[in-house]
């Protein structure tokens, strides 16, 4: 084998980084579905963000936890802020005593984890079995 095999190295290694980085969001998406405790809240602003080369809105919340104590948090993900304008109410999901956990109680952002996750363990295991493969073929008949 030449040394061009070591470009499978790019797909594999992107897709493992790909899958640990999807799995835990869907970790933590999940436990904030579970753990968390769900409240309404008011979008009372949007913030801008620098992600990548672009700004990126994200909706400030208002809400009340169960304690009566007010918080307002950005709230990040792919969410769109144009859809959730300033008075909108919403439904959000925090875990007791970590406000800065809160986020919006839809599916969305576990859903996209979900899909991240799936792309990555493809790439991987894409890589891997045509690697096998190629490493299959070139052995001697006699070891078959």
């Amino acid at each position: 084998m030449s040394a061009y095999w070591f470009l499978a190295l790019i797909p594999f290694l992107g897709g493992l980084a790909l899958t640990a980085l999807e799995a835990r969001n869907a970790v933590t998406e999940h436990l904030i579905r579970r753990l968390g405790r769900p409240t309404e809240g008011v979008v009372t602003d949007h913030v801008a963000s620098r992600e990548g080369t672009y700004a990126v809105l994200h909706p400030v919340i208002r809400w009340v936890d169960a304690d009566g104590v007010e918080h307002e948090h950005a709230v990040p993900g792919p969410t769109d802020a144009h859809r959730l304008a300033k008075g909108t109410r919403v439904r959000v999901r925090h875990l007791p005593g970590v406000p800065e956990s809160v986020s919006l109680d839809s599916p969305e952002r576990y859903r996209m984890a979900l899909l991240g996750l799936c792309l990555g363990v493809l790439l991987w295991v894409g890589t891997l079995t045509a690697v096998l493969i190629r490493i299959a073929t070139l052995l001697p008949r006699s070891l078959w």
